[in-house]
């Protein structure tokens, strides 16, 4: 069982050598101010960076603010701050099947990018597609690729993939693959919600049937919104496309603080008042083993009553351990009814030093794309 007293994290080198740390969950934040029209958010949450990029476009030099906005997320070493590890799963027995472990636990890591065009805002279409009423329950588990380039795709799409859809934390679609893409609006500041809606027509035009909310409110470094920001944002610009396409909960961390991860998303939805569209849960996880996995996604389904979506997994330790831990969470999710429940699995994510080494597929790589 993961311990929960303070730990502290190891710093790793990033560029393609393995990762390792000690079980981390806790975050540490470092803002970087603005230099000329670019701001940079730097966020450390076990050796993660994000940087936001205002007025860059897909194919032109910076040179305005004009809502363009380039969201770029990706895993780097982290300093050795101690931090308190609030993030295991609930230690109330879930109320169906708590899963007892019997894997070795290994250790883990964090979180990644998105890319936005500009475009005139529009009002969402009118045309409705088939339902979206909460009909995937107790479909087959859909396997996902997080990435920020679309270029390190292709090796995650040979012959035998699984993979069924991307996403890149941003609003438009530049995987190149021909999946389905997933747009997330990912926060309610730096001009995301200025292209939104434009964007999001463009998406359900392409064939996206979901939409992902904010990224990590929960985290002062992330979206960082409060339970009632979220909702009144939520409620503003996510449940217009309701009936359009299926929407997901913000993405909320696996900390156990009274003010982040599950305990956040209560208040959330007690902000809501029942006028938030939800149709399915957006969860990330970092630094468990498979079997507190699997709890904590017991414990947010018995909590809410929802379908769930893992957009954000991360194991550490040596491949093989993470191999160990891939292949029992897919045994489990794909082949036990209890999780029937989760709809959509993504792992942290498509990108050299990761999910790549040395520009090659990981043991726990090619078990996602291609095993189990």
């Amino acid at each position: 069982m993961v311990s929960k007293s303070l730990i502290a994290l190891a710093a790793a080198a990033f560029a393609g050598e393995t990762l390792a740390a000690s079980i981390h969950r806790g975050h540490e934040h470092l803002h970087v101010g603005k230099r000329d029209i670019v701001t940079q958010m730097v966020t450390q949450t076990a050796w993660t960076t994000v940087t936001v990029t205002l007025g860059q476009s897909a194919n032109a030099a910076p040179t305005a603010v004009d809502n363009n906005t380039k969201l770029t997320k990706s895993r780097l070493s982290s300093s050795s701050t101690a931090v308190a590890a609030p993030a295991e799963a609930s230690s109330a027995a879930p109320s169906i099947n708590t899963i007892v472990p019997n894997v070795a636990v290994v250790n883990a890591p964090a979180s990644p990018s998105a890319t936005q065009n500009s475009a005139p805002a529009a009002a969402p279409s009118t045309t409705t597609p088939e339902s979206t009423e909460n009909k995937s329950i107790g479909q087959r588990l859909q396997r996902g690729l997080a990435y920020n380039d679309g270029k390190l795709l292709q090796s995650f799409l040979g012959s035998g993939s699984k993979a069924t859809w991307v996403y890149n934390w941003g609003q438009v679609d530049d995987s190149g693959t021909g999946l389905e893409f997933v747009p997330m609006l990912w926060g309610t500041d730096k001009g995301f919600p200025q292209s939104w809606n434009a964007n999001a027509q463009k998406a359900i035009d392409a064939g996206s049937k979901a939409f992902l909310s904010f990224n990590e409110p929960d985290l002062s470094s992330q979206s960082n919104l409060s339970p009632q920001a979220a909702a009144d944002g939520h409620i503003q610009y996510m449940n217009p496309w309701a009936g359009k396409v299926r929407i997901s909960s913000p993405s909320i961390t696996n900390s156990d603080d009274p003010n982040m991860g599950l305990n956040w998303m209560q208040k959330f939805f007690d902000a809501c008042n029942g006028q938030c569209k939800v149709d399915f849960l957006a969860l990330h996880s970092y630094g468990t083993d498979g079997p507190t996995v699997l709890n904590h996604l017991l414990d947010a389904y018995n909590r809410f009553k929802k379908p769930v979506w893992v957009t954000e997994l991360g194991f550490a330790g040596d491949d093989d351990q993470v191999n160990q831990a891939m292949e029992y969470v897919l045994d489990h999710l794909e082949n036990n009814s209890t999780f029937s429940f989760v709809e959509r699995f993504t792992y942290f994510m498509v990108a050299e030093g990761q999910m790549l080494r040395n520009s090659q597929l990981t043991t726990f790589a090619k078990t996602f794309a291609y095993g189990a």
